[in-house]
């Protein structure tokens, strides 16, 4: 997992190259790491219910 981090509007986004829709903002480098680890549950959450529900395509946003 590629984490990618950089300063928007004063703040710090993270991202991870491989799971489109995990991003997260935060004051420091510390909390954007926490908040991503929040999004990328959402993320995967997201993913696996539209794979049981067989809409075949896994979710870039939630």
């Amino acid at each position: 997992m590629h984490i990618i981090y950089e300063e928007v509007d004063g703040l710090i986004q993270a991202s991870v190259a491989e799971l489109p829709g995990a991003i997260s903002l935060g004051a420091s480098v510390e909390e954007a790491r926490r908040n991503l680890d929040e999004a990328i549950e959402m993320v995967m959450e997201g993913n696996r219910l539209l794979a049981e529900e067989g809409a075949g395509q896994p979710a870039s946003m939630i």
